[in-house]
């Protein structure tokens, strides 16, 4: 068994037999709770019980129970925290284990040399490795924070200090020790992993479990979700099988194939019109052969009011059931976007339900967010997924979109909203419970067979419910611009950078926990400030990760030069990839993907100047087999030299790829 917990004094070490430089010592759980007169931080003293470990408070108000068993080489720990006193308590958080003041955690000779991968929330978070020097940051604004992060757990904010949703990896970058830990399944708290490092030393590590203050009453008692703990060598396979036993945990709907697919989003916005989509039907039709497009989603635009998904706006004067049999009647599986989980000022559904809207502590309805493109006046609102008439709406509306109009493809956008802080009419519905319980009401309504594309999404409770993520911001016709550099803070929100990134570091997931949604393809070279390299880099970031293909551009206006692009783009797809350097910084830049027929590997430059680059390609394990190879995108010949592809200048924003026959 390569981890071993076990009792020292009245608090616990984890220790790992093969793999002696990773250890935590001084490890307990950690409850936080509110009494009827202050908040409480609880570590209590354990004692071993039964296989287990246990404790409870002097007063009698609480007991605390861990149950720890080995799978696969991974340790799980279950905590169960019971109410035992004579008085409701309220429960803000459980660790099921954390360090104490005194403990210490070991991956590898220090911790001032480490990678930390920190997790994003939701879709749109920025999700990355962080140098122990680094301070990681939130978005500016209170207004980008409510839409982009967990405004309930801000990040800390100080150098070296870190929280990470759900999960962290923590490698040592000199020996290769690795320890990955988090949560198997999200259905009744968020998750996260806390590191705090000073120096060369780590002073915290805790899995916290988030409770939101729900009422736990005399007798009662709640039981976390399980805690998984691996150490290794190799990020990438443990990464791999935390993964594949969430996905197992949580009964992940992996579809047998990725579906391509067309939006008219980045192209039209919120101006198409039936006109424009019967346009790119004939366009599709006709493009059939080079690109076997499956579905066509209408996106934002078509609707009367943000909240009123049945009822169509003046653009599209047949209605939504006619635009779908139109799309149907082409060969393609029609797709439409909805954001469920929202409501915007001037909406049927906010004036004549506003009983079904979370609550702001003055009993008013909890703003959600403000979009810009559609319209200066009007915010929106956050539906209360834990009404019974709001749980029906939902199933009644998507069983229409869906049962009656046919559509399949479903794409549900700002779902984070479900998770806002708030009060609900089940004061017992934590956060995490509420967005689930809303998103298991829309595969009711819309049924087994139709495609759930989440959007917007806290990542951990949506598993098992939704058939693809998006797990990156959004991509746009530029790079990056003064606003995602500065209150964005480079990495959170809309830019095709941000984007880019977020689809290398959670690669892991792609048929794991669902099929990974990049975000859309941008091939054209009108209306867009993308550069050819950059084209090239968003493509090819999206093919060798195997994420899901959906072009996004006005196709008869598609030039035979970027209908080449898109023609190598489907070529390359496929692969089961891994990302080289995940754990060393910020973007990563090397990724090896292996198909039945060929390796790749692709090098990016994602830096602001041009750079000379090479791929050692024996140390990826890989014999190129001759003395030079044809680079993918543009056919030039790369000399091989003892082992290292000599890559040349790669220039800003660029990438260079190489396929090699499988040995």
């Amino acid at each position: 068994m390569p981890l071993r917990l076990h009792a020292r004094s009245a608090r616990l070490d984890l220790t790992s037999a093969s793999l002696p430089q990773i250890s935590l010592c001084g490890l307990g759980p950690e409850v936080t709770y509110r009494s009827a007169t202050q908040e409480q931080i609880w570590r209590p003293a354990l004692r071993e019980v039964d296989g287990g470990f246990a404790a409870a408070t002097l007063d009698g108000t609480l007991t605390v129970r861990l149950c720890v068993r080995e799978d696969g080489g991974a340790l799980i720990v279950d905590a169960g925290v019971r109410n035992t006193g004579t008085q409701p308590i309220h429960l803000r958080r459980i660790a099921p284990l954390a360090l104490d003041a005194s403990g210490a955690c070991r991956v590898g000779p220090g911790a001032d040399r480490w990678g930390i991968f920190r997790h994003g929330y939701q879709s749109w978070t920025g999700t990355r490795s962080f140098r122990t020097t680094e301070i990681d940051r939130d978005p500016q604004s209170l207004l980008l924070r409510i839409g982009l992060i967990d405004i309930c757990r801000p990040a800390p904010q100080r150098r070296g200090h870190f929280q990470s949703d759900l999960l962290t990896v923590v490698k040592h970058l000199d020996s290769g020790d690795t320890l990955v830990a988090g949560f198997l399944s999200c259905r009744t708290a968020f998750g996260s992993v806390e590191v705090r490092v000073d120096g060369a030393r780590c002073t915290r590590f805790a899995a916290l479990l988030e409770y939101d203050d729900i009422r736990l009453e005399p007798g009662q008692e709640i039981t976390t979700e399980p805690l998984w703990l691996a150490v290794g060598t190799n990020d990438h396979e443990l990464l791999a099988t935390y993964a594949t036993a969430v996905g197992a945990a949580m009964r992940a709907r992996i579809p047998a194939r990725n579906p391509l697919g067309w939006c008219s989003w980045y192209y039209y916005f919120t101006s198409i019109t039936e006109d424009i989509i019967v346009e790119n039907l004939r366009a599709l039709t006709q493009l059939r052969a080079r690109f076997p497009c499956d579905y066509v989603q209408v996106d934002d635009g078509y609707q009367a009011e943000i909240g009123d998904w049945l009822a169509a706006n003046e653009k599209f004067p047949r209605g939504m059931h006619w635009m779908a049999e139109q799309i149907r009647a082409a060969g393609f599986d029609a797709g439409i976007w909805t954001a469920p989980f929202i409501a915007r000022r001037g909406s049927r559904l906010l004036a004549e339900h506003p009983d079904w809207f979370v609550k702001n502590h003055r009993g008013r309805p909890r703003f959600a967010l403000w979009n810009p493109v559609w319209g200066r006046w009007g915010n929106c609102y956050a539906l209360d997924t834990t009404h019974p008439a709001a749980l029906d709406w939902l199933r009644s509306t998507f069983r229409t979109l869906a049962a009656e109009w046919g559509y399949r493809v479903l794409k549900l956008d700002f779902l984070f909203a479900a998770a806002l802080p708030g009060q609900r009419y089940d004061p017992r519905a934590t956060r995490a419970v509420a967005l689930r319980r809303g998103l298991e009401a829309i595969r009711e309504g819309a049924g087994d067979a139709a495609f759930l594309l989440g959007c917007g999404c806290p990542l951990g409770p949506a598993i098992g419910i939704v058939d693809a993520m998006r797990i990156g911001p959004d991509v746009a016709p530029y790079w990056s611009n003064a606003f995602s550099r500065g209150p964005q803070r480079d990495l959170h929100g809309l830019a095709t950078k941000h984007a880019i990134r977020n689809t290398l570091t959670r690669a892991f997931m792609h048929r794991r926990w669902w099929l990974n949604d990049p975000d859309c393809l941008m091939v054209r070279d009108t209306r867009t400030q993308l550069t050819p390299d950059e084209v090239r880099s968003l493509a090819t970031v999206i093919a060798v990760t195997d994420g899901m293909i959906v072009l996004s551009d006005r196709v008869e206006q598609l030039s035979p030069e970027r209908l080449d692009v898109l023609d190598r783009t489907l070529q390359l797809a496929g692969g089961q990839p891994q990302v080289v350097d995940l754990l060393h910084g910020d973007m990563p830049e090397l990724v090896v993907a292996r198909t039945a027929e060929h390796r790749m590997v692709a090098a990016f430059n994602f830096g602001e100047q041009p750079r000379r680059c090479e791929i050692d390609l024996t140390s990826l394990g890989m014999a190129a087999g001759s003395e030079s190879l044809r680079e993918w995108w543009t056919e030039a010949l790369i000399p091989v030299r003892g082992g290292l592809a000599q890559l040349g200048e790669v220039p800003p924003h660029g990438c260079r790829v190489l396929l090699l026959p499988n040995a």
